[in-house]
């Protein structure tokens, strides 16, 4: 045997799932899901507080004690900061969830996705629930004064004040379990909605790219155009009619007005032509949509 096997970890192996881990896995999973849903009390202490140090080596003690009640609140912190990550992961899942909802077309598919996106929405009130304030137990002014004699004497031996940080870190490691708690609660939800909504999108992916037949909208002509162009057509006659008679007169005293008049009935004319063209133009292209 190697000094590797003998005093090596051995390696992380593929955990085997049988009958009965699925079986434990889904009760913890609706244990710990009715724990997160459920309203909390607040944190007890313990029945009984830790005896009295018989060791002499009071800086080692307090140390120690020190690091617990330390390691304690970091372990509050660190899963905090975890709940506040994982929030960010199920927005983003949300968002993408609604958006296949949106533009999905089959009706199973649907279904599907709105579980997702129930079951995201306690993931997200469980992980709210992460990162409320908590009772914490730490060290003040009382701990090192006792206010009951007057005046308040001090009590500054490190076995005491160690023995007080270890009673604190044990509530808060209480604290930091019924954290921990609520945070494998809203990862299950995480996974058990990116399941079922990889199932559903799956199952209906042929919907995103079914795409349906272009329908075609037939214009119908309602306006009756051949009884304007008829009163255009009588309009233009009856000015080239003025103007050729304007044109015929010889009387010197009007031929100044006569030509003002003239011109400018030359260019009402003119726009009676361009209208009478574009009208022509209209009726031509709406005969050819109706078609």
């Amino acid at each position: 045997m190697s000094w590797q096997d003998r005093f090596l970890s051995p390696l992380i192996n593929a955990e085997k799932y049988t009958f009965m881990k699925v079986k434990k896995i889904s009760k913890d999973f609706w244990i710990l899901l009715k724990h997160a849903l459920s309203f909390h009390e607040k944190p007890q202490p313990p029945k009984e507080e830790l005896p009295d140090f018989k060791s002499q080596d009071a800086e080692t003690i307090y140390n120690i004690c020190r690091d617990f009640y330390n390691n304690a609140n970091k372990r509050i912190d660190t899963l905090e900061e975890k709940s506040l990550k994982l929030l960010s992961y199920v927005t983003a899942l949300f968002a993408f969830i609604s958006f296949a909802f949106l533009n999905s077309s089959v009706l199973a598919t649907k279904i599907m996705l709105i579980v997702g996106m129930v079951l995201l929405l306690f993931s997200i009130l469980i992980s709210f629930r992460c990162v409320n304030v908590k009772s914490r137990k730490t060290s003040f002014i009382p701990d090192v004064y006792d206010f009951e004699v007057d005046p308040p004497a001090d009590n500054f031996d490190k076995k005491s004040i160690a023995k007080k940080l270890l009673n604190s870190a044990i509530f808060n490691e209480n604290v930091a379990d019924n954290t921990a708690d609520l945070l494998r609660s809203s990862r299950h939800m995480l996974t058990l909605a990116l399941v079922i909504s990889v199932l559903g999108f799956v199952f209906g992916i042929y919907g995103y790219f079914n795409t349906s037949k272009v329908s075609t909208i037939e214009i119908v002509n309602p306006i009756n155009l051949s009884h304007i162009e008829s009163e255009l057509s009588n309009t233009n006659q009856s000015l080239s009619e003025i103007n050729n008679n304007i044109k015929a007169l010889d009387n010197s005293l009007l031929k100044d007005q006569v030509a003002q008049l003239a011109e400018e009935l030359q260019k009402m004319q003119s726009k009676y032509d361009d209208t009478l063209q574009r009208i022509d133009d209209l009726e031509a292209k709406l005969r050819e949509k109706s078609r």
